[in-house]
C-alpha cells in the first residue's frame, strides 16, 4: 500500500479537500478547515508520542493520554459520565502483579568462598565482578539486575539443580528435533533460550514460519518444560537478542498480562550469568552451543547437576489485578429525539512497548507509537467533538463520545461499558467506530479513496444513507454487512445495536514501533471526519430509531500473515479457559465442520488453548490445506471435531 507523507504541503492540501466535506458551522469556512487541521495534528502527535509511551497497560503513557483525552472533553464542554463526576469509567482486568521481589539464589560445586585459593572460580554475573560467594557456596542474585520475574510466571517456590535444556523445543513430537531427548527434566529448574535457533537447513526442522514462531514463544516454552516434569523455567537471552537488546531483561510488566496456561515459576535470567554457569560444567559458551545447534541441527542440552537454584516468585494473578479507564462524555440533545443515543467510538490503548500483540521484526524492546492504530481514529473522534460541541441549539439525539481502553487486548473496554452502561442500552440507536483512519489511499483501478466499511447490513437505513451522503466525497467503499469484528463496535452489536465501522485498512507499519505520526495522511482522516459527520447529523436527527438486522457470520481476529483461520468470532471478553466461540462464519472451515456457536474450544492438534492468545499461536503453526483435530466443549461433553484448513 502506498504510504503518504502529508506534511509537506499538507494545510493547502487539506483546504482543498475541505471543499468535499460537509459545511463546518461557525467561522469562515478556510479558518475553520485550518483550525480543524492544526487541531487533529496536534493531537495525533501528542497521542503517538514517546511521552505517551505507546499508551500500553501499565504505562504512565496510557493514563497521560486519557487525561488528555478528557481534558478535550471538558474544553468543548460534554457532560462527564463517569465515576464521581469524571470522565472515566474505570474497570479491572486479568493479569498479574508482583506481591515481593523474587529472590534467586545459585550454589555450585566450583564456588569458593575463600577469595585467596588459587582454585577460586571468580563467576562474573551480571552487575559485578566478582560474585560476593559465602561460605556454603552460594550467591544471591540480585533482582532487577541478575533476573528479573516474568509477568506469565506463577508463583512459587522451586529448590532443585538445574539443567541446560538449549530452545525448549520439542518439533513434531521429537522427530525432528527434541531439546528434552537426552535430559531429564523431571524434579529440574530447566535453563532455556529465548526465541529459535536460525537452522542452516530449517525447512527440515520447521514446516512453515508460523510453527516456528509457534514454538519459539514464551508460553509454549514454559508448557513444554512443565510437560517434561520441570518445576521452573530461567528464560536467557539468545545470542541475536542478547545482542539487539545488550542482554536486557524483560521488565515484568511486559508479560504481566498474559494469561498463562503454565502452572510453574518463571524467572528472566541474564545471558552473562548464564553464560558463567553453563560454561563452568560444559566448557564451552553459550554462543559456542547455539552454533553448534545451528550448524549441526542436533540439540545441545545438558544436564547441570553441580549447580543447583533456589528461586521464589511471589505474585497475585487474577481477574482483577490490572486497572484500565475508558473515558466517556455526552453531549446533551434536544427536542423529542433527546433521550436516544448516537455513540461515536475509538479506542486509545495501543501495545506499549510491543508484547505478544506486535508484529515487529526487531528484538528490542522499543515504543509501539500506535498513530494509525488508533491515535488517528482518538484524533478523528476529537475532531468531532470539537466540530458537534460547536453547534448551538442542536436539535435531535445525544452524542455520547467514547475513547475504549483495553481494545488491543481483547475489546476489554467496550465489553466493560457494554455490560455496564452509563446510559440504558435500549437507548442507544447506533454506534459509530472509528479505528485505522489514519492511512487513506487511492483504489488501484479507480484512483478514488477507499474506505472499508463494516456494519453496513445492521440496519436497513445504512446502505441508502451511505451512498446519499458520498456523492460528494466520492469514496470507494469496501463494504461487509456483518457488525462482528476486531474492534470495539462487536462489543456493542452482540448487544443488538446497529454499528458502523470505518477504517482504512492494515500496513506494514501495522503493530511495529514504525506507526509513527508522521506517516498518517491527516488529509484523508479530515475527510473521512467530515463524511462520519454528515453521516452523524443525519443520525442524530432521522424520526424513526434504526431498528437491527443480524447478519450471519463475523470474522476471526486479524491473521498474522498466512496463518490459516478456522472462520469464529470468539468471544474477547470472556475469562475461562479455552476460547469460547461467539459465533462462526458461514462457508469457513469451522461452520463446514460442525462447530457451532456456543461451542468453547481447548485443543487444537492435542495442544491445550488456555485463551485467544495461545488460541493464536497455535492456529500460527498450522498449515492451509491440513486437516487438524478440535477439540471442543459443548453442553457440557467434550468431543474432537476435524477441520480442515482452507
Amino acid at each position: 500500500m502506498k504510504i503518504n507523507n502529508v506534511f509537506t504541503g499538507g494545510l493547502m492540501s487539506a483546504l482543498f479537500l475541505g471543499l468535499l466535506l460537509s459545511p463546518i458551522l461557525g467561522a469562515d469556512k478556510n479558518d475553520s478547515l485550518k483550525s480543524s487541521y492544526e487541531s487533529a495534528k496536534k493531537d495525533i502527535y501528542f497521542l503517538a508520542s514517546d511521552d505517551c509511551e505507546g499508551r500500553g497497560p501499565l504505562t504512565k503513557g496510557l493514563d497521560l493520554a486519557a487525561d488528555y483525552i478528557s481534558q478535550k472533553f471538558k474544553a468543548a464542554g460534554l457532560k462527564p459520565l463517569g465515576k464521581e463526576g469524571s470522565y472515566f469509567q474505570p474497570f479491572n482486568i486479568s493479569g498479574a502483579k508482583l506481591d515481593e521481589k523474587p529472590t534467586l539464589v545459585i550454589k555450585s560445586e566450583n564456588f569458593n568462598a575463600d577469595t585467596n585459593s588459587k582454585n577460586n572460580r571468580r563467576f562474573k554475573f551480571a552487575h559485578r565482578t566478582p560474585a560476593v560467594v559465602k561460605q556454603d557456596k552460594t550467591v544471591s542474585l540480585e533482582a532487577g539486575k541478575d533476573f528479573e520475574a516474568m509477568g506469565l510466571s506463577q508463583p512459587g517456590k522451586a529448590s532443585a539443580p538445574l539443567v541446560f535444556a538449549g530452545f525448549g523445543m520439542t518439533v513434531d513430537d521429537g522427530k525432528k528435533y527434541d531439546d528434552y531427548a537426552k535430559i531429564d527434566a523431571k524434579g529440574k529448574i530447566v535453563v532455556v533460550l529465548r526465541d529459535a535457533p536460525k537452522f542452516k537447513d530449517e525447512a527440515k526442522i520447521f514446516d512453515s514460519n508460523g510453527k516456528k514462531r509457534q514454538l519459539a514463544s514464551l508460553t509454549e516454552k514454559i508448557l513444554n518444560a512443565e510437560k517434561h516434569g520441570a518445576l521452573a523455567v530461567l528464560f536467557v537471552n539468545d545470542r541475536d537478542t542478547a545482542k539487539d537488546t545488550s542482554d536486557a531483561l524483560l521488565p515484568f510488566n511486559h508479560t504481566a498480562l498474559a494469561r498463562s496456561p503454565g502452572k510453574i515459576p518463571a524467572l528472566h535470567f541474564s545471558r552473562s550469568s548464564a553464560n558463567e554457569l553453563v560454561t563452568s560444567v560444559t566448557g564451552k559458551s553459550l554462543d559456542q552451543i547455539q552454533n553448534l545447534i545451528e550448524d549441526e541441527m542436533v540439540s545441545q542440552s545438558a544436564n547441570l547437576d553441580s549447580i543447583t537454584a533456589d528461586l521464589e516468585v511471589k505474585l497475585t494473578r487474577g481477574k482483577d489485578v490490572v486497572p484500565l479507564k475508558n473515558v466517556a462524555g455526552v453531549l446533551e440533545g434536544n427536542g423529542p429525539l433527546a433521550n436516544e443515543t448516537i455513540v461515536i467510538g475509538a479506542h486509545y490503548d495501543h501495545l506499549g512497548y510491543g508484547g505478544s500483540g506486535s508484529l515487529s521484526a526487531q528484538k528490542k524492546l522499543a515504543i509501539h507509537h500506535g498513530a494509525d492504530d488508533n491515535g488517528s481514529g482518538t484524533t478523528g473522534m476529537l475532531e468531532l467533538v470539537r466540530r458537534f460541541s460547536a453547534v448551538k441549539n442542536r436539535q435531535g439525539r445525544r452524542i455520547l463520545f467514547m475513547a475504549f481502553s483495553g481494545e488491543e487486548l481483547g475489546l476489554f473496554g467496550s465489553a466493560h461499558f457494554a455490560n455496564n452502561p452509563l446510559i440504558p442500552l435500549n437507548e442507544i440507536a447506533v454506534m459509530v467506530n472509528l479505528d485505522m483512519i489514519g492511512r487513506l489511499s487511492k483504489d488501484a483501478d479507480t484512483k478514488k479513496d477507499k474506505v472499508l466499511l463494516e456494519g453496513t447490513g445492521t440496519a436497513e437505513i445504512f446502505e441508502p444513507l451511505l451512498d446519499k451522503k458520498n456523492t460528494e466525497s466520492q469514496f470507494i467503499f469496501v463494504k461487509k454487512k456483518s457488525g462482528f469484528g476486531p474492534s470495539d463496535h462487536a462489543s456493542f452489536c452482540e448487544k443488538k445495536i446497529p454499528v458502523l465501522f470505518f477504517w482504512t485498512g492494515v500496513h506494514p507499519d501495522y503493530h511495529t514501533p514504525l506507526d509513527t505520526a508522521d506517516k498518517i495522511n491527516l488529509d484523508g482522516l479530515l475527510k473521512i471526519v467530515g463524511f462520519v459527520e454528515n453521516i452523524v447529523v443525519d443520525l442524530t436527527q432521522i424520526e424513526k430509531k434504526p431498528v437491527f438486522i443480524e447478519v450471519k457470520g463475523g470474522t476471526s481476529p486479524r491473521p498474522a500473515g498466512n496463518m490459516p483461520r478456522l472462520g469464529i468470532r470468539p468471544g474477547y471478553s470472556d475469562e475461562k479457559d479455552g476460547v469460547l466461540v461467539e459465533g462462526v462464519s458461514d462457508g469457513d472451515p469451522a461452520a463446514k465442520a460442525g462447530i457451532k456457536k456456543g461451542d468453547r474450544i481447548m485443543e487444537i492438534s492435542g495442544k491445550k488453548v488456555g485463551n485467544i492468545e495461545t488460541y493464536m499461536q497455535i492456529m500460527a503453526g498450522e498449515k492451509k490445506g491440513t486437516t487438524i483435530d478440535v477439540g471442543v466443549e459443548r453442553d457440557g461433553k467434550k468431543m474432537k471435531i476435524p477441520v480442515k484448513l482452507d
